[in-house]
């Protein structure tokens, strides 16, 4: 059997001005996952790194998990509200992240995160993330 999350993505932005290496742990308490590093550049030249997280299946659904273990219901309910069809999308706060607390932002100096659930196993994602919580309280 299949797992019911497809893809599990995470990205944050490491702008010129950024420590690499706090940025990277901000990630890495979100997602604890292997990363790459690719660079941009910004509107006015600056160098901008991109570190992203990409995991498919079942490593997904635990990653998925472990978030979901750690965040307060008020946090919980502000995630939820960004589920669009089979998909979440998040966006936490990178400066609390890197303290290892996950709060939802809707700012601009943020880890993306961005969820795919099987739309043929998951008819509800709302109730599938609610249901998957709960068991995790358990």
């Amino acid at each position: 059997m299949s797992c019911p999350v497809s893809l599990l993505y995470a990205r944050a932005y490491i702008h010129a001005t950024e420590d690499p290496d706090r940025v990277i742990r901000a990630l890495k308490n979100i997602v604890t996952s292997r990363f790459t590093v690719r660079s941009a550049r910004g509107h006015y030249g600056n160098l901008i790194n991109i570190i992203e997280a990409k995991l498919e299946d079942c490593e997904a659904l635990e990653a998925l998990k472990s978030i979901l273990a750690r965040l307060d219901d008020v946090e919980f309910l502000l995630m939820v509200s960004g589920v669009e069809g089979s998909r979440l999308y998040a966006k936490f706060d990178k400066q609390q992240a890197y303290r290892g607390i996950l709060k939802i932002s809707h700012g601009d100096d943020v880890i993306y995160l961005e969820v795919r659930m099987r739309s043929l196993v998951v008819k509800d994602a709302r109730n599938f993330l609610s249901t998957l919580r709960e068991a995790l309280k358990r």
